[in-house]
């Protein structure tokens, strides 16, 4: 949060800000995905309707698992932003950032940005395989091999099986 009542009473000027911010969880393709505090820095400034107009930076550690393994991970986000707060507006319009009072509320920012700047998959490593690596370490995979009568598509694969021979034979 920051207290802009000294920068309401002098338009134009600037200050600097350094703020941590909690972001709350976000549930992100079926998945939740949990955030550290982002450490929002940069200045604001009022312009003379009392609108305040944040410009700085957000970096922030987001918790997830891995789109190919599924293991749990963890990225760096970092970001630029440039928004402004006005002092009169419907709070609950998503399209907007707006504040009350002398104090401006930097968690939809926070979260907003945030989401904004974090990958689309995010990876536990650039060259992670996914499941894939899993799968032919996998024993239970290794004794279908050896028992293919076991699998619950043994019989279908015998049928196939005929009936390539067969079409074999009348060749």
């Amino acid at each position: 949060m920051l207290d802009v009542s000294e920068c309401t009473r002098n338009p134009g000027t600037q200050y600097l800000f350094h703020v941590e911010q909690a972001i709350a969880p976000q549930e992100i393709g079926g998945e939740t995905v949990t955030f550290d505090p982002a450490e929002l820095s940069g200045t604001f400034f009022a312009d003379e309707d009392g609108n305040v107009t944040v410009d700085g930076s957000i970096c922030v550690w987001v918790h997830a698992h891995c789109a190919n393994c599924l293991a749990p991970t963890s990225t760096q986000v970092e970001g630029e932003y440039r928004e402004t707060f006005l002092r009169e507006g419907d709070p609950e319009d998503d399209e907007i950032f707006v504040y009350s009072g002398h104090v401006v509320d930097l968690e939809k920012l926070a979260m907003s940005y945030a989401l904004l700047n974090m990958p689309m998959r995010i990876l536990c490593r650039a060259d992670c395989e996914g499941m894939k690596q899993y799968m032919v370490q996998d024993d239970s995979m290794d004794r279908q091999k050896e028992m293919p009568g076991q699998h619950p598509f043994a019989a279908l694969q015998q049928l196939l099986d005929q009936n390539l021979s067969s079409d074999a034979d009348q060749d």
